[in-house]
């Protein structure tokens, strides 16, 4: 009685590849990819989804006026701390307009309208545009004005 010899077996001795079974490493590897893939943007997502309707109840009027409607609420920022404290002499009005002014200092660009504060000016008051292109800025401590 013979025995019966594998195709493949038989294929390896006759000098051909073997038949190859099931999917290439590539293919797996792949695969596995795209499903980690998948799982991780569905647990973002849901991640995001649970975070967007836990802060959905806290709008305030002012977030919800007409002028504000693509942007919920203002973003934080970073108060900037300078070195030295700022003194009325340092500032240079850079441009006025619509009621706000941007002024430079050897370090910083700020922008304030009537009611913010910067160091060395206080309080804003006020900001008038001058019929030059210039103007000034009237703050609780010191008054800068455009040549």
């Amino acid at each position: 009685m013979a025995k019966k010899i594998k195709a493949a077996t038989a294929q390896t001795a006759e000098g051909g590849k073997p038949a190859k079974r099931g999917l290439s490493r590539k293919v797996k590897i792949m695969a596995g990819g795209a499903l980690a893939f998948a799982l991780v943007s569905a647990a973002g997502g849901t991640y995001l989804l649970t975070q967007a309707s836990s802060h959905a109840p806290g709008r305030t009027a002012e977030a919800e006026s007409p002028a504000n409607e693509g942007i919920p609420v203002p973003m934080p920022v970073v108060s900037v701390a300078s070195a030295a404290q700022a003194k009325p002499s340092d500032y240079q009005i850079v441009q006025i307009f619509k009621g706000e002014a941007l002024l430079a200092t050897r370090d910083n660009l700020v922008r304030v309208k009537v009611g913010s504060s910067a160091p060395g000016i206080g309080t804003v008051t006020d900001i008038q545009t001058g019929t030059n292109g210039g103007g000034a800025v009237i703050g609780t401590d010191a008054t800068l004005r455009s040549l």
